[in-house]
């Protein structure tokens, strides 16, 4: 049975298909943050960043949402969560910048 999604402590993510024909199964990462409460942040469309990602995707659906509840993660894990999606996907939609804060050794690359 799939694991139902709590609508709090989340680190949700705004997908798109970007070329859904030829590509099917690609999405492109528009929009990384997090929240306490996923319905008190205005998700989906009644967020500060909705229109950025609407007018990225082509329209509300072919907009979707992708979150992660980290076990036993508190805000500033999902802050970190973030920050560290932010860098690596450079999100267009993500008025914040940010650079890597990991080390490759950290996850088991080596150099």
């Amino acid at each position: 049975m799939p694991r139902k999604c709590r609508s709090e402590l989340a680190a949700p993510v705004r997908l798109c298909r970007p070329d859904a024909e030829a590509r099917p199964g690609r999405y492109a990462v528009i929009y990384a943050g997090e929240a306490d409460d996923l319905a008190a942040a205005g998700l989906p469309f009644r967020h500060p960043r909705a229109p950025c990602w609407i007018a990225r995707a082509g329209s509300r659906w072919k907009v979707h949402i992708c979150t992660y509840d980290p076990p036993g993660g508190l805000r500033s894990h999902r802050e970190q969560i973030v920050r560290e999606l932010a860098a690596v996907y450079r999100p267009r939609c993500n008025r914040e910048r940010y650079e890597h804060a990991w080390e490759d050794e950290w996850i088991g690359h080596s150099r």
